[in-house]
Formats: C-alpha cells, structure tokens, sequence
C-alpha cells in the first residue's frame, strides 16, 4: 500500500495515498473531507473538559484517535480499534510519528469489549448495527457520538430503507437534512431505552454527505421514558426526536475555540440556531415559488427585519437558504414584501 503525509490539526498523518478510490474497499480508509468531523469532536470534548477513557471503534488509519491523544492531552486514555491489521499497522506508525500511545485492538465492533466515557461511531454506511455495543458499553454520564453516512436513507431518497434501518419515515423536501438527523436521533434513543439510558442530543451537525449526533448518556428507566415521551411525527415524517438538537451552554464554549474558517463559521451559525428551539425553518426559495414572490431580498435582510420586530431569527446549517425562527409563515412573508 503506497502512503503519503498529510497534515491535520496538530497532528501529521500516514494515510493511503490519494490514487485510491474512497470507498469501503480502500486498503485502509482516510477520507480528508471528514477533518471537519474530527475537527468537532476535539473541539466539543476539549468544550467539555473531558477526562476517561475513549474509542474510537473503526478507527482505520488512527486519525481521530491520534488527534484526541495529540491535542486533549494526559487526561485522555484513547483505544483505536480495527479489525483490518493493514489498518492497526498505520495506527502504530501515526502514533510513533506524533509520540502518543495508544491502545490499539482488533475487536469486532458489534460487540462490546470494554466500558468507555467517550464511544465514537464512525462506520461507512448506517451505523444501526454497531449501536447496541456501543451503548452497552458506554459509561454513565459519558458520550456518544455517531456518525451516518447514508443519508440517501435518511434524507428519503429510498423511505422503504429508512423505514427497515430506523424505523421512520423520511421527507425528501427542503427540510429534509434536519428530519433525518432528527430520525437518526430517535433510533440511538431507544436502543439506548432498551437499556434505560436516557441519550440526550448536546450537538449535531450535517456537512456534505454525513449526519453527526453526541449524546449525553444518564442512566435510569424514568429518564429514558422521558426521551421517548419526546419521539413524534411533524408533517407525516417520523418518528422523530422532536426536542432540542443542541446543549446551548455547550456550543458556546464551542464557539470560542480557533479551528480554522469553515469549522468555526459552521460553529458560529449552530451557536446561532440553536437559541431557536424550532422544530424545522422556512427556505426562502421554496416560499418564493409556492408563493410566486418576483423580488426576493438578501436572506439577511428578512433575518434583520424579523429580529427588530422581536422575533428571534437566524441562518441555519441544515439548509442555507432557509432561515430558523419563531415566526410563523405569514410574518415571514410579510418581512419578505419588507425588506
């Protein structure tokens, strides 16, 4: 397998080099466009001021367990874990070429092999299969954080696949980044109820072709009952986690963090979003056909009309031509024929 030396965050990596295709079949898989994905969670654990004990259980060329070690610091005992041994050998030598130890093994991630305060999820595809270990072995009051990259699923480009892996009906309109995230959430929560732990969303975030939760883990059967109390349908999608997507004392301590451009710009847009407790927002391009609207102005021009009337408002990441607020539709109209 020819390498190359790539750089990310604090760290220098060993991965495949770039003449592989990027799939499943890659000798050991690096994908340069998730640096993002691993970008947050070193913020929102360093946010977090975690200490314990984390896994990373398809780790492949080690980067984010390398990164968590590199820039988290003593306080962090990181496992990387691959069953792929081409894998675990790029894992030895990205750990050597930034002087960080790590645990390195090669179990079988449908099962569970050990208890942790941070899990990570990080399959290609659906990550339902891998869910019950890792809620199972994840401590009380840890984190779990999971990533899905089948969002033709989850965004309804194929609802019967949703419907089999989550069990819920996708939209495939405008909204539809923010309902399957929303999906997404359910299915982790009641795998986590199974086990009475209550899994409380703290940050999500989609970007290009990902979805990404952390969850908070309480454990207690009246507080998983809770979570799903919080489980519906919002127009004929679902169900649904219909709660808070965001801990908002948790994105800004997020927000104060330096990690470049695109990182920090997509921090600072959830930090405003998620003052909003919304279930959805309105995309003002949609609103222009449905409503053959011939002017539309700048998106931040009805945000500063919608605010100096009191409402709150802003941009939201699921969906850049939309904007989140408490308004309804008519006011937004209405500050539409205004600005």
């Amino acid at each position: 397998m020819k390498t190359t030396i790539v750089q990310e965050g604090k760290v220098k990596l060993i991965v495949p080099n770039s003449k592989y295709k990027l799939d499943s079949k890659m000798p050991v898989f690096y994908n340069p466009v998730m640096k993002l994905n691993r970008d947050i969670s070193v913020i929102l654990l360093k946010a977090l001021d975690f200490k314990g004990k984390a896994v990373d259980i398809m780790s492949a060329s080690g980067a984010r367990a390398v990164r968590l070690k590199k820039e988290l610091g003593s306080g962090i005992e990181v496992t990387a874990n691959d069953l792929n041994p081409s894998a675990r050998k790029l894992m030895k030598k990205n750990a050597v070429l930034n002087k960080v130890t790590l645990h390195i093994t090669s179990e079988n991630a449908e099962s569970k092999f050990g208890t942790f305060d941070y899990i990570d999820v990080d399959p290609f595809g659906t990550p339902v299969p891998y869910l019950d270990a890792a809620v199972k072995s994840l401590r009380n009051n840890g984190i779990l954080a999971v990533t899905a990259t089948d969002t033709s699923n989850l965004c309804g480009t194929y609802p019967a696949a949703c419907f089999r892996k989550y069990g819920a009906k996708p939209l495939r309109n405008e909204l539809m980044n923010e309902i399957g995230i929303r999906i997404l959430m359910k299915k982790v929560q009641e795998v986590g109820a199974q086990y009475e732990i209550a899994l409380t969303p703290i940050f999500c975030h989609t970007s290009s072709h990902y979805m990404r939760v952390y969850f908070r883990a309480k454990q207690g059967a009246d507080r998983a009952d809770a979570i799903l109390k919080e489980h519906g349908f919002f127009k004929k999608a679902g169900p649904l986690w219909l709660g808070k997507l965001w801990d908002e004392e948790l994105v800004e301590k997020m927000n104060a963090q330096n990690f470049g451009y695109e990182t920090e710009q997509l921090i600072y847009t959830i930090k405003q979003e998620a003052k909003i407790h919304t279930l959805g927002f309105f995309d003002l391009h949609r609103l222009a056909k449905d409503k053959r609207i011939k002017h539309l102005p700048k998106i931040n021009e009805v945000i500063y009309k919608l605010i100096d009337k009191g409402f709150k408002a802003s941009r939201t990441h699921f969906n850049m031509n939309a904007i989140r607020t408490n308004a309804s539709e008519k006011d937004v109209l209405k500050f539409i024929d205004l600005a």
